[in-house]
């Protein structure tokens, strides 16, 4: 993704109104474990891991992740999960004596378990995201449950360094500078989401492409226009014809089906994240009917709204 006119993320980035709370310094001993609820609306943490490894398990998807030394992790909808450090065999876990230690260093609370040896088995630094204003931030549900960004990428590493000199070793200033450094952060791991997915998914392959990505951009902050194909191809700056094979190179569905698609993204969130009602969820997508809206949803998810966000909650 080259820097140029078309750089769209520095158009979208601003979309998600973001305000990062670097809040933990953590250093764990082998086996330790460390649950994490589901948060609230609007708020999405992340780890970043400094040294050793770690596992990640989600439990509403079943899904667990491996995590090692440079990894970054974002859960960007607040996601319930489970931290496990490597324990010193299969299955391992902390001795029953083990506890936690912790102090706030001023610049984050530093965790430290007991069972520490001469270096942690897993260090980590987490933080959360908290999203001002989500109901107007749509382009969050186009992303997934959990964004994995593998260590490696120098930009990114030396941004993470120079965070974990400021909570390791506190001087003046060093709250405000983390949090300007994970808003930056932020920004990068949008980036590293196109770049390492832009050629495996729908959304971050049409987002890695100028004319794709601003029809997208379109998509998401107008949602509930009546969008027709003449509009979107002069959104991208093509042809109608030229449109539609630009979205299918991405692997995509046509771009009134991708808007369907994404309509039905925001529609879920609307009901199980923020609590619309059905009537309210229809007018913010597009519908001009609660069953209009009713009908394509159960098309799409193979179940009623009402039916889909109660067992959500469940």
């Amino acid at each position: 993704m080259n820097a140029s006119d078309d750089d769209v993320l520095s158009q979208l980035a601003p979309l998600i109104q973001v305000r990062p709370q670097v809040e933990q310094h953590c250093l764990f001993g082998p086996g330790w474990s460390a649950p994490h609820r589901r948060e609230a609306p609007g708020w999405a943490p992340f780890h970043i891991v400094m040294a050793g490894g770690a596992r990640v398990h989600l439990p509403d998807t079943g899904r667990t992740l491996t995590l090692t030394a440079g990894d970054v992790l974002l859960l960007p909808h607040g996601a319930a999960h489970t931290v496990h450090s490597p324990g010193p065999g299969p299955g391992a876990h902390a001795p029953a004596a083990t506890t936690l230690h912790s102090h706030d260093n001023g610049v984050v609370t530093v965790r430290r378990t007991s069972n520490l040896e001469d270096a942690p088995a897993l260090e980590l630094i987490c933080g959360r995201f908290a999203f001002e204003r989500v109901a107007d931030n749509p382009l969050l549900a186009l992303l997934p449950d959990a964004v994995h960004l593998k260590g490696g990428a120098q930009r990114l590493a030396r941004l993470v360094e120079v965070m974990r000199e400021e909570v390791a070793e506190p001087r003046p200033g060093g709250r405000a500078v983390t949090t300007d450094l994970a808003r930056a952060l932020f920004t990068l791991i949008l980036r590293g989401h196109l770049e390492d997915h832009g050629a495996g998914t729908e959304a971050a392959g049409l987002l890695a492409r100028p004319a794709t990505a601003r029809v997208v951009a379109a998509l998401v902050r107008d949602p509930a226009r009546a969008w027709i194909l003449d509009d979107l191809a002069a959104t991208a700056h093509l042809s109608r014809a030229s449109l539609v094979r630009a979205f299918r190179a991405a692997d995509a569905p046509a771009p009134l089906a991708f808007l369907a698609q994404v309509r039905m993204a925001l529609a879920v969130r609307h009901l199980v994240t923020e609590g619309l009602s059905l009537a309210e969820t229809a007018a913010r997508i597009g519908y001009e009917s609660e069953s209009a809206f009713s009908r394509a949803f159960k098309r799409h998810y193979h179940a009623a709204p009402g039916d889909y966000r109660d067992a959500a909650r469940t």
